[in-house]
């Protein structure tokens, strides 16, 4: 904000001294030349003041402020972390690796801050592989248990078995258990 109030501060002074600027000096009040109409100074002086009511511009001034408040709090000290770490740290260099080193994912990249990202974030491909083939192993198991679904409910009504050829008893009281209580007769 000090930074703010100093630019200000010298744009007033300078557009107060500026030779470009034409207004009524010597040299023109002497010449015979006509004054241009355009920076001729007009003053309404005649007639009724008027109290011009006109929109508040104040919240559009503080989201501004705001705006500038939070891009400077979050840009400057990642300006500052990204070129500490460009200055630094450096992008990385390739060199020889044993037979047998398998490298990380991340270790494809570059640049650090890239590197980080994907260490921080990212999984790394193999992961993807498996979480992608899981999920079409669960589809695949889906797919199959309709299909069996499907087959089991054509067999049950090719054979007359099934829910839907069950009858249910109106009144227990009709069953007749009379051969159950002499079955030796």
């Amino acid at each position: 904000m000090v930074g703010m109030s100093v630019l200000r501060s010298a744009a007033a002074f300078a557009a107060r001294l500026s030779p470009l600027k034409s207004g009524n000096n010597a040299a023109n009040l002497l010449s015979r030349a006509i004054p241009r109409t355009d920076k001729v100074a007009v003053r309404w002086c005649h007639g009724k003041k008027m109290f011009v009511i006109k929109p508040t511009d104040f919240y559009d001034r503080r989201f501004l402020r705001l705006l500038q408040f939070y891009i400077l709090l979050t840009g400057i000290p990642v300006a500052v972390i990204v070129t500490c770490v460009n200055v630094f740290v450096g992008e990385a260099e390739l060199v020889e690796a044993p037979e047998d080193y398998e490298p990380e994912h991340w270790e494809y990249y570059k640049h650090p801050i890239t590197r980080w990202i994907t260490w921080a974030f990212y999984d790394s491909p193999v992961k993807d592989y498996e979480k992608m083939m899981a999920a079409i192993q669960i589809e695949k198991e889906k797919a199959d248990m309709r299909l069996t679904q499907l087959e089991v409910r054509r067999q049950m009504r090719s054979k007359g078995d099934g829910p839907w050829f069950q009858v249910e008893t109106l009144n227990k009281e009709l069953i007749d258990y009379s051969h159950k209580s002499n079955p030796d007769n």
